[in-house]
């Protein structure tokens, strides 16, 4: 589906779990890049790359450090989103900007527009590149947002492509060489 999509990467993650993301990778490891969205006690992170699941519940420092000490991608999850319970405090946001990779800039379930516009604005105040998420939930909807990249394999060459200029596209936008969709996808897989 992916690919009739045109899409070449996908992040999928689920909220404080690796497993439904493990299985994908194990079906097709050139498309899927493991990914987690981590709920802190600050508000959600959106890691790619990621080796260990990291629990919920940990203060934000604590969850980027972890993250960090295992090489993941860490972008913040809608975070202007007052409807959700895991959107950030300005403060809080702040204080943890110069320490992640990106903020989710579009998120294709943001009920108002003005929550992706704030998260755009608060990014190139501080010069950190968007992202973009489907924040899919259905199969339906992967792909309801997309960011055009140059070739990355892993998340230091994802860190090196990605910038402030990025800019997500709609599904029938233009698209570059490279696919990424950030994709939260709430799998009804069996686990065993």
């Amino acid at each position: 589906m992916c690919r009739k999509k045109g899409i070449q990467r996908l992040v999928i993650s689920d909220h404080n779990t690796i497993l439904g993301a493990r299985l994908a990778f194990q079906l097709d490891p050139e498309m899927v890049i493991i990914g987690e969205e981590i709920k802190t006690q600050q508000g959600e992170l959106l890691a790619a790359y990621v080796q260990e699941v990291i629990p919920a519940g940990l203060p934000s420092l604590e969850a980027i450090s972890r993250l960090r000490s295992q090489g993941a991608f860490i972008s913040v999850s809608h975070p202007f989103d007052r409807l959700r319970n895991g959107h950030w405090e300005l403060d809080d946001l702040q204080r943890i900007a110069p320490l992640v990779d990106a903020i989710e800039i579009f998120n294709s379930r943001c009920m108002s527009p003005r929550f992706n516009q704030e998260a755009a604005d608060f990014a190139r105040l501080h010069h950190l590149p968007g992202t973009a998420g489907s924040d899919a939930h259905t199969p339906g909807e992967i792909g309801g947002a997309r960011v055009s990249l140059p070739f990355f394999s892993d998340a230091d060459t994802l860190r090196a492509v990605i910038s402030p200029s990025s800019l997500p596209l709609a599904p029938g936008a233009s698209l570059g060489a490279f696919l990424l969709v950030l994709c939260a996808v709430e799998a009804h897989l069996k686990y065993d």
